[in-house]
């Protein structure tokens, strides 16, 4: 087992911690398209590079043990957690208690992933996406810790925001009513340290609150954050496949930032030609216009990959692209969860999803 640097477990009191472990491992399989593994002591986990779940039967509750690279990450691991959890017996779900190694968070502070950002400026990069430049110290030192920040607004903006605070049972305990807060992860395009300024490309996408933020912030205006979190790069490989469509393209370019200069493969992405938006690469790039991407890239995906051939596949963009392209790594190229991520970052027809 890896050496994790922080750690948390609970005992989720159930009357039938079996059924509630199943209910689990079906969301797993089918909504992520992922597999539990079982120890020699019956103990089902998933393990991942930089976390791990565990859960084990008990005659009193199940148990649930998490560990990841830091407190921040793990904040964002519990609220999934229990938020499944809830899903399926609310009452254990608030009465949950975790046994913490390295936390200071406490219930009703602020959550210590938790950051103000002030925006500097904010600019329609090209045709479809928007920059906005912030300043925060905090991100800027925990850059190396993810892709994404999950922001933050009021869902009425002429009010006042109340932040999120630490809830009881270790999850964030999010504002209702008329002081209820909207939330959705971004990507970090680049820092710069020497200032302490993040510059963050969010896709000019329908009416989302974030996107319509993005398009009219004014420097000045605050808006909250919790992060860094999520992958830092892709595994080590020759040979990739990597697409994503707008809401994806900014992770697609801080990953081929990290990729070996040696690397090769192919690239989709939601570009014209008259845009340089990706940095220096050895990969293919295939430009599909924006309006064609979502029809396009399952069908150019299968043109560009095959079994025995590609070593890695990433997506990230529309629910049903994703489904698709999943089902393609997975069968068609024989992947499975440590060789591929295809990713819903949005679902069309539901604006929600995601957040």
């Amino acid at each position: 087992m890896k050496t994790h640097a922080s750690t948390s477990e609970t005992l989720v009191p159930t009357a039938k911690p079996q059924n509630m472990l199943d209910m689990f491992m079906s969301h797993a399989r089918d909504d992520h398209d992922m597999e539990f593994s079982i120890a020699p002591d019956g103990t089902h986990f998933i393990e991942q590079e930089l976390f791990r779940i565990e859960f084990g039967v008990r005659d009193d509750g199940l148990h649930v043990r998490l560990a990841g690279p830091n407190e921040n990450a793990l904040i964002f691991f519990k609220e999934e957690i229990v938020h499944h959890i809830a899903d399926i017996d609310s009452d254990a779900a608030a009465r949950i208690r975790w046994d913490e190694q390295g936390m200071r968070a406490r219930e009703g502070d602020l959550l210590p992933n938790f950051h103000v950002l002030t925006v500097q400026d904010s600019f329609e990069l090209f045709e479809g996406m928007q920059r906005v430049i912030v300043h925060s110290p905090e991100v800027v030192a925990g850059y190396e810790d993810g892709l994404h920040l999950r922001l933050i607004l009021p869902l009425y903006p002429s009010r006042p925001p109340v932040w999120p605070r630490m809830g009881a049972n270790g999850t964030p305990v999010w504002p209702q009513g008329a002081d209820k807060l909207h939330a959705r992860f971004v990507t970090i395009r680049q820092v710069r340290a020497e200032s302490n300024e993040v510059d963050l490309d969010i896709v000019r996408h329908g009416d989302g609150l974030i996107s319509q933020f993005a398009q009219v912030a004014e420097a000045g205006q605050e808006i909250g954050a919790m992060g860094p979190a999520g992958m830092r790069a892709l595994p080590d490989h020759d040979r990739y496949f990597i697409a994503a469509d707008g809401t994806g393209l900014p992770g697609v370019a801080r990953l081929l930032e990290t990729l070996a200069p040696t690397a090769q493969g192919d690239v989709i992405v939601p570009l014209p030609d008259d845009i340089d938006y990706l940095p220096p690469t050895s990969l293919r790039i295939h430009r599909v216009p924006p309006s064609a991407f979502e029809a396009d890239v399952v069908q150019k995906a299968m043109q560009l990959t095959a079994r025995g051939e590609t070593e890695y596949a990433y997506f990230a963009g529309e629910f049903e692209n994703a489904q698709a392209l999943r089902k393609h790594f997975r069968h068609g190229l024989g992947f499975d969860k440590t060789t591929q991520i295809s990713a819903a970052y949005w679902r069309r027809g539901k604006p929600g999803f995601g957040s």
